[in-house]
């Protein structure tokens, strides 16, 4: 490259040498007219070209100044042509002195733009990665592909195109290459911001966030890690709280920091391990505490209580074999004490004489276990002395049928089964004595006296037919009978009294309706 400024192109004055004869002789005078308004056309169209064309294939060089031709070598070239079309010596249409021909200058133009086409691209790759921070982070080789450029300007200015265009292009080399380490140093970089918003590095991941900006200012993973970067001291401090409550043992208030944690940056992966670590110690601490409270409970019978307890375990922890087996033992647990409360409380009847109950009670331990001792031998005790009560029972309320001598035989045989225990109760001599007194009762013959007309025909139900009569005295134990009277063209009479000591026992028995 040149300093020199531009200067106009000026054509070298020429004149045509005179032609001769190829056979000695001078040529016809038309002819040699022609001839020479030839080599003046070739001449002047040479010329133009000289003026108008050839600069306009000259391009300006990078330093704003253009190649400058030497107008006496333009002018001798086209002298040269001018004179060979006429037919004349180059030696003798040559004026001038030695200068460079327009093919010289258009390789020089064609290298020029080589060189300039290389350049561009170094610039618009340099002014990327400029702009990209390349001077911090790309070095040595961004100084080391500028000094590449600078050699390349060098060589420019000397109009060393060839050398310009071989510089420019390892310099452009250098700088793609760096170019090419892009995604990498982005993904670096990405790495050790997200590495210090998760360790809490504030001032770390701000740094690198201004740099990863830089880099990669489209990156759509930057408006993330903003809004990141922004949550970070709530982060720190929520993560700060739940470490504090953990250590004073208020796991719930630990787990309520560590949701703060998490829900001001939901992707903060150090938060969410936190949070599931205290969630984990605190859902460990429930179960515990619930499988404790529920041993505590089954321990004293409270089994509805342990039943909810570990029951409450099983769903903190769903899967955890513990609260299964608890339930087993706590159902073997409330079975064994429902047996004994069976047993306590058949042993219990049966000390109290209440004989039905205590077979109530044994049959529903049957129904839990069939082959429960106890249960078996109170069955065996009970039932029998059950069926006794209530035979025993029954005499006093029946005490009027037993004018019935079946009834009596059965009331005296049960009051006979009932003396044969050894050991009575309070409640089977209370018994024994109401049966014996009924049956004495019963077994007391009394006066009484039926009277009737005559004519009527008595039976005495249950006991004798007496016939007619006017007036008989019978012995009858005390009880309700009832006597039928019948007499031809009457209506038959029924009458019911009942024999008692201490009252006049007179029955009158006669049929007096006519029919």
């Amino acid at each position: 490259m040149t300093d020199k400024t531009e200067q106009p192109l000026s054509a070298t004055t020429f004149e045509p040498a005179p032609a001769s004869n190829e056979a000695g002789g001078p040529p016809p005078e038309g002819e040699q007219s022609r001839v020479i308004y030839i080599g003046l056309g070739v001449g002047v169209v040479l010329l133009g070209f000289v003026f108008f064309v050839l600069p306009a294939l000259v391009s300006t060089d990078p330093t704003g100044t253009n190649p400058t031709v030497d107008a006496s070598a333009d002018a001798t070239a086209s002298t040269e042509v001018a004179a060979s079309t006429a037919g004349t010596p180059p030696k003798a249409a040559t004026q001038s002195g030695e200068g460079r021909s327009p093919f010289a200058d258009a390789q020089e133009s064609a290298l020029r733009r080589d060189a300039q086409e290389v350049l561009q691209a170094l610039l618009s790759l340099q002014e990327s990665l400029d702009e990209r921070g390349a001077a911090r982070w790309g070095e040595p080789a961004y100084s080391a592909a500028l000094a590449r450029a600078a050699a390349g300007d060098a060589a420019y200015r000397e109009r060393d195109f060839v050398g310009a265009t071989a510089e420019y292009q390892r310099a452009l080399e250098q700088l793609q290459g760096l170019e090419q380490t892009l995604p990498e140093r982005i993904d670096a970089l990405h790495s050790e911001l997200i590495a210090a918003i998760e360790s809490g590095e504030v001032l770390a991941a701000q740094t690198r966030f201004a740099a990863l900006a830089e880099m990669a200012p489209t990156d759509i993973r930057l408006i993330a890690l903003e809004d990141r970067l922004l949550a970070l001291p709530a982060v720190i401090a929520a993560l700060e709280s739940a470490g504090d409550a953990e250590t004073a043992g208020d796991l719930s208030a630990a787990v309520a920091a560590a949701r703060t944690a998490t829900g001001a940056d939901p992707d903060h992966q150090r938060a969410a391990a936190r949070l599931s670590e205290l969630t984990a110690k605190l859902t460990q601490a429930q179960f515990t505490d619930a499988m404790t409270a529920g041993y505590g409970a089954m321990a004293g019978s409270a089994f509805d209580a342990a039943e909810t307890a570990f029951r409450k375990a099983g769903r903190l922890i769903p899967g955890a074999p513990e609260p299964a087996a608890a339930l087993v033992e706590l159902d073997q647990a409330r079975t064994q004490a429902k047996l004994l409360a069976l047993k306590d409380q058949g042993a219990l009847a049966e000390r109290e004489e209440r004989w039905p109950d205590a077979v109530e009670l044994y049959e529903q331990a049957l129904t839990i276990d069939a082959l429960i001792l106890f249960a078996t031998e109170g069955v065996a005790r009970s039932q029998p002395r059950a069926e006794l009560d209530a035979r025993l029972e029954k005499i006093p309320d029946e005490r009027d049928r037993l004018i019935d001598a079946r009834i009596l035989r059965l009331a005296e045989e049960t009051l006979a089964e009932a003396t044969a225990l050894a050991n009575p109760g309070p409640r089977l001599q209370g018994q024994i004595a109401a049966a014996e007194a009924t049956i004495s009762y019963a077994n007391t013959p009394i006066a009484t006296t039926l009277s009737s007309d005559g004519l009527t025909d008595i039976t005495l139900l249950r006991v004798k037919r007496l016939g007619t009569l006017t007036e008989r005295t019978l012995s009858l134990r005390p009880g309700v009978y009832t006597a039928v009277g019948m007499r031809t063209g009457y209506r038959d009479v029924r009458v019911t009294f009942e024999v008692r000591p201490n009252q006049n026992n007179a029955v009158e028995i006669r049929c007096a309706e006519a029919i």
